[in-house]
C-alpha cells in the first residue's frame, strides 16, 4: 500500500534524428517530447479558494458527505437515491508521469469498433484505491496531527495559486482530509462512494487491487481482497435498485515489478472469482477488463506469457507510455496513467495524447476482432510536493478538469480514466472532502451531462 517511487522515462540518444514540431523521428519510431515540465503551470488569481484557508462554499456539502460515511447505510442509501432520481446518474500512483512516447505502428484497415462507441454521454471510470484504513490515514498525516479533533483541521496550507503546500504538522504528507477519518472496512463506506459516484454520472470505478500472489488465496488473504468484495457487493446492491454502475480492475503492479508467478496467482484468483460477475462492465467486451498498471516496466516476453494464459477471459489493457507492434500483440488497448498532465505548461500534451491514441488504434485488431481500446487520462489537478515530489498542477476551481476533459476528448477515447476518486497523497481526488468540498465532482458531473 505504499506509493510508487518516482520513475524516469529514459530516451536513447539516437543517430540521425529529425526534429520537427516537437517530434523526434528516428527511423520508424516517433518520439513525442513534452514542451515543458509536467509540473505546475502558471498562476491564476482565481485560485484563492484553494489558498491558506483552504475551504470553498461547497465545504458544507463535503461535511455532510463525510458524516454520511460513518452514518447508517440506510441514511446513505436514501441520500444517494434522491440524488439519482434527480437525473444525475448516467448509464451504463504517486508520482508525476512523463509525456507519452509514441512508438510506430503500421496503418491497417479500420477494425470494427467497440459496441458502445458513439454513446450520447462519455464513459467515465474513476480510479478507486482500496488502501484507506484508519492506520493509513494516520500514517499519511503523521503522529502530530490531531486525528481525533472534531472537525478535523486542514493538515496544510496552499499558496494563492493552489500549490506550494506548507504542512502544519510534522510528518504530514496530505493537503486535505475528510470530515472524519474512516476505514473502507467499515460497513457502508464503499457503498456510499458507489452511490455518490453513480449519482454524479460516472460509469463506474477502476478498482486498484493487488492480491497476495499465492495460490489458494481467499477474501481474508489481504485487506485488498476483502475490500474488493465489499465493492462488488455494493455494486450488486445499487444495480438491484436500478442504478447503473460497473467496475473495471486496475492491477497494482507498478510500485514494484512483480515476479510472473505472483501475477499469475493473482489473476488466477481474480478470474476464478469474478470472471462472470455482473458487477463488472461488459458493455465493450464480455471479458473482465483489467488494466495492468506499470505494464511498461515489464518485458515484452512477460506480456506474452500473461496474455497467452489469461487474455481469453480478461480484456487486458496496458499502462504504456509508448506503443509498438511487438507489445500491442499482447494487449487489448492502452490506458496510460498520466496523473500530472498540465494544460498550462505543456499545452502540446493534447497533441501528444492524440498521436498516442492514433498509434494505438492503427496497431491491428484484437483476437476477438475488436479494435485496440484507447482510455484517455483525466485529472482535476496534481500535487505531490509534501510527499517528496516537485510537481503541482493547480485545480483553478475546476478549470483544469474542464480543460483536460475538452482537450483529451479530441482523442476520441473509448472511455476516460479519471485520476482519481480517492488518491489523496497525489491530490488527484474528486471525492468531496474539506478543502474543495464537492467542487470537482460537480464540475465533472456537468461535463458528463454535456458530453464530450
Amino acid at each position: 500500500m505504499h506509493h510508487r517511487a518516482a520513475q524516469t522515462h529514459r530516451l536513447r540518444r539516437p543517430i540521425g534524428i529529425v526534429l520537427t514540431g516537437g517530434l523526434l523521428v528516428v527511423g520508424s519510431l516517433i518520439l513525442l517530447l513534452p514542451a515543458g515540465p509536467s509540473g505546475a503551470g502558471s498562476a491564476s488569481g482565481s485560485q484563492a479558494k484553494a489558498s491558506t484557508s483552504g475551504t470553498t462554499s461547497s465545504s458544507t456539502r463535503s461535511s455532510s458527505t463525510r458524516q454520511a460515511k460513518i452514518a447508517t447505510v440506510t441514511g446513505r442509501a436514501a441520500t444517494s437515491r434522491a440524488a439519482t432520481s434527480s437525473g444525475a446518474a448516467s448509464a451504463s500512483s504517486p508520482k508525476p508521469k512523463a509525456a507519452p512516447i509514441v512508438g510506430s505502428a503500421s496503418a491497417s484497415a479500420a477494425p470494427r469498433t467497440a459496441a458502445t462507441s458513439g454513446a450520447a454521454r462519455p464513459r467515465v471510470f474513476a480510479y478507486y484505491y482500496l488502501w484507506w484504513s484508519i492506520n493509513h490515514w494516520k500514517g499519511a498525516l503523521g503522529s502530530h496531527y490531531p486525528s481525533t479533533a472534531a472537525p478535523l483541521p486542514l493538515p496544510a496550507q496552499l499558496d494563492a495559486n493552489g500549490c506550494h503546500p506548507t504542512s502544519l504538522y510534522s510528518g504530514n504528507t496530505l493537503t486535505d482530509v475528510p470530515r472524519t477519518l474512516y476505514s473502507q472496512d467499515s460497513p457502508g463506506v464503499i457503498e456510499a462512494d458507489v452511490r455518490e459516484a453513480a449519482a454524479a454520472g460516472l460509469t463506474g470505478f477502476i478498482v486498484n487491487w493487488a492480491g497476495s500472489g499465492t495460490s489458494g488465496q481467499t477474501l481474508t488473504s489481504t485487506p485488498y481482497n476483502g475490500r474488493l468484495q465489499l465493492m462488488v457487493d455494493a455494486v450488486h446492491k445499487v444495480n438491484a435498485a436500478g442504478i447503473p454502475f460497473k467496475l473495471w480492475l486496475s492491477y497494482k503492479a507498478s510500485a514494484t515489478v512483480l515476479p510472473l508467478s505472483h501475477i499469475d496467482q493473482d489473476l488466477n484468483y481474480i478470474l476464478a472469482k469474478y470472471a462472470h460477475d455482473p458487477a463488472f462492465d461488459r458493455a465493450q467486451s464480455p471479458r473482465l477488463t483489467i488494466i495492468w498498471q506499470g505494464s511498461r516496466k515489464y518485458a515484452t516476453s512477460a506480456l506474452q506469457t500473461i496474455s497467452g494464459k489469461y487474455r481469453s477471459a480478461a480484456r487486458i489493457l496496458g499502462d504504456e507510455s509508448s506503443w509498438s507492434i511487438s507489445r500491442a500483440s499482447y494487449l487489448d488497448g492502452n490506458a496510460y496513467y498520466w496523473s500530472s498532465q498540465n494544460p498550462y505548461s505543456n499545452p502540446q500534451s493534447f497533441t501528444q495524447l492524440a498521436a498516442l491514441a492514433n498509434t494505438v488504434r492503427v496497431s491491428g485488431t484484437n483476437p476477438d476482432g475488436t479494435r485496440k481500446v484507447w482510455v484517455a487520462p483525466l485529472t482535476p489537478g496534481f500535487d505531490t510536493q509534501l510527499a517528496g515530489g516537485s510537481a503541482c498542477v493547480p485545480r483553478r476551481n475546476g478549470q483544469t478538469l474542464s480543460a483536460l476533459f475538452a482537450g483529451n476528448a479530441a482523442t476520441h477515447p473509448d472511455a476516460f480514466g479519471l485520476i482519481s476518486w480517492n488518491e489523496v497523497t497525489e491530490a488527484t481526488y474528486i471525492d468531496p472532502m474539506t478543502r474543495y468540498g464537492s467542487q470537482s465532482l460537480t464540475v465533472l458531473s456537468g461535463l458528463i451531462k454535456k458530453g464530450a
